[in-house]
């Protein structure tokens, strides 16, 4: 927990007499605000307004799939009347109001507020999104957000530019209790970062499947690696134990599409194993030591050649010599001369000849000789000059 106090703020705290006091909360100093439950820093998405849909509900630090929890402060020193903000500012200070803003149920202006139950000093906050903009509306959003007022620390305008990391943002917690002339207001307080889910430097590291989780104590196996998305210059896979920890060896181009990563195994430190050794295997980003959670993997003893392709080979040459001692295979038979290869071709017979036609014999019809008067004969041989 991150706790701001301006210091114009802190002997106006501390001389006042406020409402009523908490029994035993810390024996009756300045109302002051803790934060119980932090909200979880990754695997939450944040999400566009464009995309209609619900921006979800941020989930506390220790929210499981079966327990639900939310971020939680506590008024100390304090019960009675008062009001709460809930804010996103910048990771890093100074803490300018961030272009993101909340969403949900008493959500106005990018920011939560409502009335504190007097009867209660413990709140909890369980319908609060986180909605981004995009990057040609980051100017517009943290002007909204001056002209709303929503400026918890009063950076001032030239601080307040410059680029902004979208992909983290901090809540903070504003509370006002009754004092004397009206409400006052207690020192904000930050939580930790919450970090988008969709942006691979930032998003929670898992390994979702590998297609091996044992291998050599010697090291050298490759194993393919399914994760969320990663990016190849900032990922590194290590192996660890008791007093051990050392890390697979691959290039950036063995990250594929920022979801799978094809490694070598180290060594583990005893060369010479004898029994399996289970150590644990993780992702881990090296810019910010962010890990996922740990996979098993067991290191077995060195027996040479693990897949036994060696002595595959042997006992099958083996096997082959023996074989043609037994059974030696015949030799090639002496070559003989061979023949010329011949063709057989049927011949045909040739066409007999035709006897000329003799006088007197049947004439054929396009052999007539047509006169004034019909048919009467063959047409007689031209002789003589043309006339």
């Amino acid at each position: 927990m991150e706790d701001v106090t301006p210091p114009d703020l802190l002997p106006f705290l501390l001389q006042q007499d406020w409402g009523v006091q908490e029994p035993g909360g810390g024996g009756g100093g300045a109302p002051f605000v803790e934060i119980l439950e932090q909200p979880k820093a990754r695997g939450m998405r944040f999400r566009y307004k464009c995309e209609g849909r619900s921006a979800g509900s941020i989930p506390g630090e220790h929210s499981t799939d079966t327990t639900k929890t939310h971020p939680t402060i506590r008024v100390n020193n304090y019960r009675g009347p008062g009001r709460v903000r809930v804010s996103l500012v910048t990771k890093e200070p100074p803490h300018r109001p961030h272009p993101h803003e909340l969403v949900g149920k008493d959500c106005r202006h990018g920011y939560y507020e409502a009335e504190l139950p007097p009867e209660r000093s413990v709140h909890s906050f369980q319908n609060l999104g986180i909605q981004c903009v995009k990057k040609r509306e980051l100017e517009a959003a943290v002007a909204e957000r001056i002209r709303t007022n929503n400026n918890p620390f009063n950076v001032p305008a030239e601080q307040r530019g410059g680029e902004y990391d979208l992909s983290a943002v901090r809540l903070c917690f504003q509370v006002w209790v009754r004092g004397p002339g009206g409400l006052r207001p207690l020192p904000p307080v930050l939580s930790q970062p919450v970090y988008d889910n969709r942006a691979p430097s930032t998003a929670e590291l898992r390994i979702c499947r590998v297609n091996r989780n044992s291998g050599s104590c010697r090291g050298g196996d490759e194993i393919f690696l399914l994760c969320d998305k990663v990016q190849k210059e900032d990922i590194e896979v290590r192996f660890s134990a008791e007093g051990w920890e050392a890390k697979g060896s691959f290039a950036q181009a063995d990250v594929h599409r920022q979801v799978a990563i094809v490694f070598r195994t180290p060594p583990y430190r005893e060369a010479a194993l004898r029994q399996p050794v289970t150590v644990r295997m993780q992702l881990q980003r090296p810019s910010d030591r962010e890990r996922s959670e740990p996979m098993d993997f067991r290191y077995l003893p060195h027996h040479g050649d693990l897949q036994c392709i060696e002595e595959k080979r042997k006992r099958t040459r083996e096997t082959f010599r023996s074989f043609v001692q037994r059974s030696p295979l015949p030799g090639p038979a002496p070559s003989e001369p061979r023949l010329p290869r011949r063709i057989a071709v049927p011949s045909r017979p040739s066409p007999a000849p035709q006897p000329p036609p003799q006088h007197g014999s049947p004439l054929s019809p396009h052999l007539l000789f047509w006169g004034s008067g019909g048919a009467v004969g063959p047409r007689p041989p031209r002789t003589g000059a043309l006339g």
